[in-house]
């Protein structure tokens, strides 16, 4: 029986196309399309399509493969619909698509925005936009407007300008969807102003558009366009139409929009029972749609019950729609919306100067360059007798020139090496400090222990209880010891400082190296520890203890090491803030290691961390002198070369590890 229903249908469907079918029929067609019996959706493999995403080459087949992935096919509800929107935004932020984010944020952002939340939704949207703009991505800066757009459903003006902005770079980039999109918004706006011939305009262009295209979800939703031109039967039957297509059979969304204007059209006519049909169906299947579509069924229903006057019903609808519509579009969420337009309008405004400055810049410079070499050239041929001696003293010019460059270049580079041996002076300053006052406070204590002991002596003495005062002195001779050792580990840590902060001698002493990285370690932490009490990271180290002492000189290897130490602890921090930011990532541990061994004829010296690692396209430059990654004012950029040459100066080899995400390792190798 099923089979010759599903044949009866098709056969309806085709002539529906060519003529007009008798109220009956048609209405009975129209509600089984549109009903879960003969609703035959396409499920798509959403894991196949995830997997396959990030492999596509062009942006465009990424964006494409997104939009399949959150199409309302099967009626894809509003918290699986986020899971993919966030599963797709955190992959292109993995693979540094900026591109793609840009497209999920603006689609996120509009998503949020229809759901309640009008704020966040624009902030993500104006992000997205500003991220799309870095890119220089038409299709991603169309896409950006058009959300934009959709978001202001109160002011028309604004409206128009995101979407006729949309219209354009959609152009640009071939975005055929988007396109259609950006007219029939435009053209609803057209109809809404009474500007009727723009708006048939446009939709007709969407409609020649998607048909070329194959754009199919496009030609069910123009049939409903058009059919806001005219009241009459016609309006009918471009819903009966609309509502034979394929995309609107298994295309909730589309369902119960041709459901919508149904009611409204049966409203307008005075066939209640229909009315209420379809405006129920709409009221119940919407229940969990976004805010926006909810709005416009308790819109639906209120206008019902208006009409067959049941006020106790309409005033219901009424005050549930008024509620919604004010969390979504109140007055402060408005003027929120208003503040983050304008905002993004003096953004363009700026960018639009800045374009004008730097054409005007161009334009002046290349008149200079012009104006100076027909000056030259017209000085070349006046001059052109007294050549040789002209270009005698040119040179004898530049040659004083370079050689006075050369004297400030070799004082700038003295300066700036005395800088950084102080910057890594003042690394340790803190950690010093920590470090001596441990040794102090047990000085401090045990000192105090024993004047207290020394009374007691004295009492006892004088009672002549013998045993008690051996026990005291005992204890005394003890403490004495105590001191002594805490006294020596305190001179031992004042004379390491002493020997980093002098000069180098150049002269090589054997040097016990594991302990010396301990030490470096330890200070370094308790620096950074002592700028920034929140700072935390775990240390390990891991050495052989076979390796005895080295002949090397301790400043010098000591600021080599001091300088990896403290590097690794400033990837970690700064991967550590950007982990805490976000509250959705699995918990980072900043984690440095330390480690020394053995291999063949040589020693290694390792410093790993866990940070973000080093972009391979810097990884070449990190050694050259004054190359720098860190915000100004943080680094001279001498660190790694000074070490660099140091290491290179003791016959060894300074190398480094790296993983983008992961971390880096740097490796020093030194003959045994």
């Amino acid at each position: 029986m099923k089979k010759y229903l599903i044949v009866v249908f098709l056969l309806l469907s085709v002539r529906a196309i060519s003529q007009t079918f008798p109220k009956k029929v048609v209405d009975s067609l129209t509600a089984i399309a549109l009903s879960h019996k003969c609703n035959h959706p396409i499920r798509l493999n959403r894991d196949s399509v995830i997997s396959r995403l990030f492999l596509a080459t062009s942006s465009a087949d990424r964006i494409a493969m997104f939009y399949d992935l959150v199409d309302n096919y099967d009626v894809l509800r509003y918290d699986r619909s986020l899971y993919y929107h966030q599963l797709i935004l955190e992959g292109a932020q993995r693979k540094g698509d900026k591109v793609l984010e840009a497209v999920v944020m603006a689609e996120l952002g509009y998503t949020t925005s229809t759901n309640g939340n009008t704020a966040k939704g624009l902030k993500m949207i104006y992000a997205s936009l500003e991220q799309a703009e870095a890119t220089g991505n038409a299709q991603a800066i169309g896409i950006a407007y058009n959300n934009l757009g959709n978001c202001y459903p109160n002011n028309n003006q604004l409206s128009r300008e995101y979407w006729t902005k949309a219209l354009e770079y959609s152009r640009k980039g071939n975005d055929y969807l988007f396109i259609c999109f950006d007219l029939g918004n435009l053209a609803g706006l057209y109809l809404k102003t009474k500007k009727r011939d723009s708006a048939l305009a446009n939709f007709l262009e969407s409609y020649r558009l998607a048909v070329a295209k194959n754009i199919e979800h496009i030609i069910p939703q123009t049939f409903l366009s058009l059919s806001r031109f005219d009241v009459t039967a016609n309006t009918l039957q471009d819903y009966r139409q609309a509502a034979l297509m394929p995309y609107a059979i298994r295309n909730a969304g589309m369902k119960y929009n041709i459901f919508s204007g149904m009611a409204d059209y049966y409203m307008l006519n005075n066939v209640m029972d229909s009315a209420f049909y379809y405006s129920s169906q709409v009221y119940n299947h919407t229940r969990n749609a976004p805010s926006t579509v909810r709005l416009a069924a308790l819109n639906l229903m209120s206008a019902y019950y208006s009409n067959v006057h049941n006020a106790d019903s309409a005033l219901a609808y009424v005050t549930s729609y008024y509620k919604l519509k004010d969390s979504l579009y109140g007055n402060k969420v408005m003027e929120e919306a208003q503040n983050m337009a304008y905002n993004d309008m003096q953004r363009q405004k700026e960018i639009t100067a800045q374009r004008a400055a730097f054409q005007n810049r161009m334009i002046l410079s290349f008149l200079s360059a012009v104006a100076i070499f027909l000056i030259a050239l017209a000085y070349i041929f006046w001059r052109s007798k007294r050549k040789e001696e002209k270009a005698k003293n040119m040179l004898k010019e530049q040659k004083d020139q370079l050689e006075q460059t050369l004297v400030q270049l070799k004082t700038t580079q003295s300066q700036l090496i005395q800088s950084e041996k102080m910057a890594s002076l003042g690394e340790l300053t803190a950690g010093i400090a920590h470090e001596i006052q441990n040794p102090l406070n047990f000085v401090n204590n045990f000192s105090e222990v024993n004047t207290e002991l020394i009374d007691e002596l004295s009492d006892e003495a004088d009672k002549g209880n013998l045993d008690e005062v051996k026990a005291i002195a005992k204890d005394i001779k003890d403490n004495e010891q105590k001191i002594n050792h805490h006294g020596k580990r305190a001179d031992a840590i004042v004379k390491g400082m002493l020997q980093h902060s002098r000069s180098s001698s150049g002269v090589k002493e054997p040097t016990d190296i594991n302990a010396l990285c301990d030490e470096y370690l330890r200070l370094s932490y308790h620096g950074f520890k002592a700028k920034d009490k929140s700072f935390n990271a775990t240390m390990n180290t891991d050495f052989d203890d076979s390796i005895g002492n080295i002949n090397i000189i301790p400043q010098d290897i000591g600021r080599v090491i001091l300088n990896l130490i403290t590097n690794a602890f400033y990837a970690v921090d700064e991967k550590s803030a950007e982990a805490s930011a976000k509250a959705d990532e699995v918990k980072y541990k900043p984690t440095v290691s330390v480690s020394t061994k053995k291999s063949n004829d040589k020693l290694e010296i390792c410093v790993k961390d866990n940070g973000n690692g080093i972009p391979q396209k810097i990884l070449d430059k990190i050694f050259q002198p004054f190359f720098t990654t860190k915000p100004t004012g943080q680094g001279t950029g001498l660190g790694l070369s000074l070490s660099y040459d140091i290491v290179k100066a003791h016959g060894g080899e300074l190398k480094v590890e790296t993983k983008e995400g992961e971390g880096s390792s740097f490796i020093i190798q030194l003959p045994k």
